[in-house]
């Protein structure tokens, strides 16, 4: 990943960590999974970059992985849906976090609705957060499809970035 990153002049990688690496279900994985985040934070860092993980854990929990990682290239890909699903309030995860430990935003829920009709996320409030920690970056957009319209991927996607570029972009 890191050799195609230098080669294709990327500095931002995305590694979700995924239901094999979910380290509260599989808690014995965390000293390998540090180990090698560790190195893979020496080797980013040598091309100017950082890989941004994603994982199960709740912003304070992450922030600790981050700090035992210890390298400012291995950052939060933080996403909405874990957030959602642990119960917690998106913009004080955020603000746990902090904006030095996000590499990333991944702008969904799960599927059911699209982003601007999701009750669950409140992107003005999300933006307002992010405005208020002077946080620039990668909004990733996945899921929050419209149950009804599953299959209609270029319309449920393009719905998502309109409606993202008017509340992010909209100043």
């Amino acid at each position: 990943c890191i050799d195609v990153m230098e080669e294709m002049n990327v500095k931002n990688a995305y590694l979700p960590l995924g239901v094999k690496g979910d380290m509260i279900k599989y808690p014995e994985l965390r000293p390998e999974i540090v180990k090698r985040l560790k190195w893979a934070g020496k080797e980013v860092g040598e091309i100017g970059g950082v890989i941004g993980v994603e994982t199960s854990y709740d912003a304070k929990a992450e922030k600790e992985f981050l700090e035992e990682i210890g390298s400012p290239n291995i950052k939060s890909s933080f996403n909405f849906a874990n957030a959602i699903r642990n119960g917690k309030n998106i913009s004080s995860e955020l603000k746990i976090l902090g904006k030095e430990n996000i590499a990333q935003i991944h702008a969904s829920n799960t599927d059911g609705e699209l982003i601007e009709n999701d009750p669950a996320l409140d992107m003005f409030a999300v933006k307002k957060t992010l405005d208020e920690m002077n946080w620039k970056g990668w909004l990733i957009i996945e899921r929050s499809r419209d149950t009804d319209h599953v299959h209609d991927r270029k319309a449920n996607y393009g719905a998502n970035v309109a409606y993202l570029k008017s509340v992010f972009q909209n100043n």
